[in-house]
This record gives structure tokens, sequence and C-alpha cells, in this order.
């Protein structure tokens, strides 16, 4: 073993992908207000699409709402988008 490359080794060839932001993804008409900060949690309501709802602390990813209609409990962060407020994507 003299420590040259070897002349056997091909190059590795790289495909492009499709970025993941191009695929076209469903709007979230609601989504699930749980008892906890927990996925697995009971849902106790649903946030819907331009509903209004205030927020008062977070917990991680997680935050404690209370819907317009009075519902209260917690939303998974990520299901939101921000754009003039908080609202499921």
């Amino acid at each position: 073993m003299s420590g040259a490359p070897s002349r056997s080794a091909a190059p590795a060839v790289l495909s492009p992908v499709a970025p993941v932001t191009a695929r076209r993804v469903k709007p979230v008409l609601a989504v699930a207000v749980r008892a906890r900060a927990d996925g697995d949690s009971a849902a106790v309501g649903v946030l819907r699409r331009g509903e209004p709802f205030t927020a008062s602390v977070t917990d991680g990813a997680w935050l404690h709402v209370t819907t317009a209609s009075g519902i209260t409990g917690w939303v998974d962060d990520g299901d939101l988008r921000r754009d003039d407020g908080l609202r499921p994507n």
C-alpha cells in the first residue's frame, strides 16, 4: 500500500431531488386543542382557521391558548402560521 488513491474507486454521483418546500401542502382548517402540552393528550376542542384566540404561556413547542369560543388548552406551535397573527396554517 503506497497511500496513493485507488484507480478503481468511482466518483460519487449525486442526483438532484425536489426540495421539501416544493411539495404542495393542503391548508390546515383546524388544529386540535389538547388537555396537556403533549400530542398524545386528549383533544378538548379545535381551533379553526381564522378563529381568534389568545396565547398565555409556552411549554417548549406548545402554546396555552383560549379560543374565542372559550376552549382552553394546548396547541402545537408548529401547527400555527404567523402572518397577521397566529392561526392554523
